[in-house]
């Protein structure tokens, strides 16, 4: 409720609290940004040069949007840390629009914890929506509320927006509407997988670590979610610089991030669909370490296939062995081979085997990428096994019956 806001300090002169955190007052230890604050727990501390910190408390009810004429009367009243010296300011404007709205809290607009799901985004804004539609209520609080909440869920049905204000605010989301926001690096992982994996499709799930920003505990440090958290990395940012008279240049700046971060372990569940194909990759946007205010990397998962027990793929074909014996290569064979759906193939034939003879079997291979109902074929090569030794009279027999 405290950016871009004047007030009157002390019946004295006004000050005003800037959206950067900087204290602007008629002093000379407040020049250049010098003096700061900051807000929490509704609280409001200034660091005022040379006087120190002081501590202040709105008094009175605070309205619930930075609106000029319902803060009109407002007032906050503390003391000056170093020696209890009492001290006031009284609201007097709204100077910097901007930075009301940049002070937003879309959860709380929307009713909803910090850590609210797709889902439950979804079913409030369904709910607020029909119960503040001006159609059904014309009047002007209604339409203001109605606009608010269609805003909020505009920028969290929004998952690259979601995630800028979830991690920078609504500072985050205007840079990322007008295209200032940097990217994170992808980063690549090997996802291990089977070939049964590849024949039935279906789902794994690949576990990252991960940083991550902890919406919220900058400015509620206490809360159970909190724990553990620290201090982000430091954060870039452009700044004006005086190089010369009336003359300034755009350079960045890497200063101490005020955000609050920490490692988590995070789940991706991945959908492996049928036929796909040994190194191929899946790819899950906004999976990277999170820093204040930048879109995530994706985090790209490379399939890698594990030697099969039985079956070789090539393409979309499987190939495969079998034995047999010296009498079945001659007299006939059959076999009943487990496919990897768990289905059943019989093979074999009533004629005469050659060695590493191969036989085809239609459209018992791997399934198409493309068209999941269409299979490849399986070729299984014949390895004949002849026996170590013949006796004396097994020998007798051969030579009989090939007797010409």
């Amino acid at each position: 409720m405290v950016p871009g806001t004047e007030w009157n300090w002390n019946s004295w002169r006004n000050v005003k609290f800037q959206k950067d955190g900087t204290f602007d007052a008629p002093t000379n230890d407040c020049q250049r940004g010098q003096c700061k604050w900051s807000a929490n727990k509704g609280k409001v501390f200034v660091l005022w040069g040379q006087a120190g910190l002081h501590e202040l408390e709105i008094v009175g009810e605070t309205p619930t949007e930075q609106n000029q004429q319902k803060m009109q009367g407002l007032q906050m009243r503390g003391i000056r840390v170093s020696d209890g010296d009492r001290c006031s300011a009284l609201f007097q404007r709204v100077y910097d629009h901007e930075a009301a709205e940049l002070d937003k809290d879309l959860y709380e607009i929307l009713g909803l914890q910090d850590d609210a799901d797709e889902a439950d985004i979804k079913k409030v804004y369904r709910k607020l929506s029909i119960k503040y539609h001006p159609d059904k209520n014309p009047d002007e609080e209604s339409k203001r509320k109605f606009a608010e909440v269609r805003d909020a869920y505009e920028i969290l049905n929004d998952p690259d927006k979601k995630i800028l204000y979830d991690t920078g605010g609504m500072e985050a989301v205007k840079k990322g509407e007008k295209g200032e926001i940097e990217k994170g690096e992808d980063a690549r992982a090997n996802l291990a997988v089977s070939l049964e994996d590849l024949y039935n499709g279906g789902g794994r799930r690949a576990e990252i670590q991960r940083r991550i920003v902890c919406r919220g505990c900058r400015v509620r440090p206490d809360s159970p979610k909190c724990q553990g958290c620290g201090r982000c990395p430091n954060e870039v940012r452009m700044v004006n610089r005086q190089v010369g008279p009336g003359m300034f240049m755009q350079q960045q700046e890497e200063v101490p991030s005020k955000e609050k971060c920490k490692q988590e372990m995070a789940v991706i569940d991945a959908q492996i669909e049928k036929g796909m194909r040994d190194g191929e990759s899946l790819t899950f946007p906004r999976m990277t370490d999170q820093r204040p205010g930048i879109i995530p990397g994706a985090m790209i998962l490379t399939l890698k296939v594990a030697k099969h027990e039985t079956f070789e793929r090539r393409g979309d074909d499987l190939h495969m062995n079998a034995k047999v014996t010296l009498r079945e290569s001659l007299l006939g064979w059959s076999k009943t081979i487990r496919h990897m759906d768990g289905h059943t193939i019989e093979i074999g034939t009533d004629s005469i085997t050659k060695p590493f003879q191969v036989i085809k079997v239609k459209g018992e291979g791997m399934p198409f990428r493309d068209d999941p109902a269409s299979f490849g074929d399986l070729y299984v090569k014949v390895e004949v096994v002849f026996p170590r030794t013949l006796t004396g009279a097994q020998q007798d027999q051969i030579t009989q019956i090939f007797t010409a």
